[in-house]
């Protein structure tokens, strides 16, 4: 039940196309181009590179090799180090001081970062922009009251209470970034597309719906990039990545599941797979009857086979998944249920609910993994009695199709998360205030929203972490999600290049991609 798109003269076409654009770009093959231009694609583009208006990981993939942080972690591990602060402090649960190192510039002429920069930066992700719109990160920023500037270059963030994942999810994450005031206050909208930062990297060009290309910036203060040149480049079939990879035109890419096994043969070519750190899963709208009945939840959760609903989705290669938090994050939970299908169990629920003939809608992402599961599924509840009409939906559709109104007349779907490192991050889109956002089962839950409040402000480790525990308990009573894997990551890379990509999978750090 694997689907593989065939390689038609159209997808050799469009290969041809994307390879001319590479060339167009300043791109030239492996071989030839003596390892100083990185050439990476990505499946989406590029969309906005101010921080604090992007909208998704490749924005933030881009975004953290031209911009510097307070912190920042450490090449493929989740540890931080210092960046651009000379020293940073915790002296209380509410106040952080932090002293930036002096001489630090900021491209195109816009002068010395100074505290006043990280001022502005981090409090303009509570205020709006000329239109009115608000950074959808704000709540990594939730906890800050103000940032107080003691001098040129020291200041201190005063928090509202204590935020034990400020240091992972604001400070050393994507929304750690500081961008210059003058710069955004002087280029306005026009900063989403020429963004001015003090990072490895500075923006040569940008082309949304293309590439972005980046030069090495040789006024930052840390190390330079092995590549003076990074090409991120817009390939979103599959199987044209995969050629020009062969040929040598792509350094790197991701690769989806079922790609050629061929490619593993190629002398230029290496490939790597990766647990990943994202988390699938079913879920159902528990205000969409008859699923508001927890009976009628539970029928589907013994209905469906998640081992085989896997290994349909990703060629036995992910593993099957049980609770929200995979076991590589802290704070998961090792002895959540293991649920087997259970035919006679669902039967039994759905005769308990005075339920039969049921027919429901499943709303997926138009990609094989999510595909198969589906049609596994699908095969699955007809055994009991259910229909499932499978909707499967490109990208912008199904994004939006969970949110707003058009969110009350969901009723099944599968949805990908990426997960961050940070308990809390994951956590909190599962809240009542979620709902009509990214809280597609429409679920709530006081006790719930209260854990996750109290967990927030827990600086005792070991006490949170069981608080994070009780919340993947209480969403398990509620029977709203199905889990299903946290998914495997491929790459295929050239052999001239060493990657370097986070835990999760998804973060790349294009600054430090090395020789081989």
């Amino acid at each position: 039940m694997t689907c593989h798109p065939a390689m038609t003269r159209r997808s050799f076409l469009s290969a041809s196309a994307a390879m001319a654009a590479l060339l167009a770009a300043g791109a030239k093959p492996v071989f030839a181009q003596g390892k100083t231009n990185l050439v990476l694609r990505v499946s989406k583009s590029a969309e906005v590179l101010d921080p604090h208006f992007r909208t998704g990981q490749v924005d933030g993939n881009v975004i953290r090799s031209i911009f510097q942080k307070l912190i920042s972690f450490k090449p493929n591990i989740y540890e931080w180090e210092l960046d651009a602060a000379e020293s940073i402090e915790q002296v209380t649960p509410t106040e952080i001081h932090f002293k930036l190192k002096p001489g630090q510039m900021f491209t195109d002429g816009y002068g010395e970062m100074t505290a006043d920069d990280v001022k502005f930066t981090f409090e303009r992700y509570a205020k709006p922009d000329a239109d009115g719109k608000i950074s959808a990160y704000k709540d990594d920023w939730a906890s800050l009251t103000e940032v107080k500037v003691d001098d040129k270059y020291s200041g201190r963030l005063i928090l509202s209470e204590p935020s034990p994942a400020l240091w992972n999810v604001a400070l050393a994450g994507g929304s750690g970034v500081i961008v210059s005031r003058k710069a955004v206050e002087a280029l306005g909208i026009k900063h989403r597309q020429q963004p001015v930062g003090s990072g490895p990297y500075k923006v040569q060009s940008f082309e949304p719906g293309q590439r972005v290309v980046l030069t090495e910036n040789p006024d930052y203060s840390r190390r330079h990039p092995d590549f003076p040149t990074c090409n991120v480049q817009l390939i979103a079939n599959p199987k044209t990545a995969e050629l020009a990879l062969r040929s040598g035109e792509i350094d790197f890419t991701e690769l989806a599941i079922g790609a050629d096994p061929s490619l593993a043969q190629l002398p230029n070519v290496k490939l790597l797979t990766m647990p990943g750190q994202r988390f699938v899963w079913l879920g159902m709208n528990v205000e969409h009857a008859p699923l508001n009945d927890i009976r009628v939840r539970q029928a589907l959760r013994y209905a469906l086979d998640v081992d085989q609903m896997v290994d349909a989705g990703y060629e036995g290669q992910a593993k099957r998944l049980n609770a929200m938090l995979p076991d590589s994050v802290d704070g998961n939970w090792p002895d959540a249920p293991v649920y087997k299908r259970d035919v006679e169990k669902a039967k039994s629920l759905l005769a308990e609910a005075g339920q039969s003939g049921l027919s429901f809608k499943i709303t997926i992402l138009n990609e094989p993994a999510f595909q198969n599961m589906a049609l596994v599924a699908q095969a699955q509840l007809q055994e009991v009695g259910i229909d499932l009409q499978v909707d499967q939906r490109e990208g912008a559709s199904y994004w939006s199709s969970g949110k707003g109104e058009s969110g009350k007349s969901l009723e099944l779907f599968i949805l990908r998360f990426n997960a961050h490192v940070d308990a809390n991050f994951n956590t909190r889109f599962f809240q009542t205030d979620q709902i009509g956002d990214w809280n597609w089962q429409r679920w709530s839950n006081p006790e719930y929203d209260a854990l996750h409040k109290a967990s927030s402000a827990n600086m005792d480790h070991d006490a949170r972490m069981a608080q994070i525990r009780d919340m993947q308990k209480i969403m398990d009573q509620s029977a709203a999600f199905v889990w299903l894997t946290n998914e495997v990551v491929n790459y295929g890379h050239s052999t001239a290049i060493v990657p370097a990509i986070m835990p999760n999978g998804n973060d790349w750090n294009f600054h430090y991609f090395k020789h081989a």
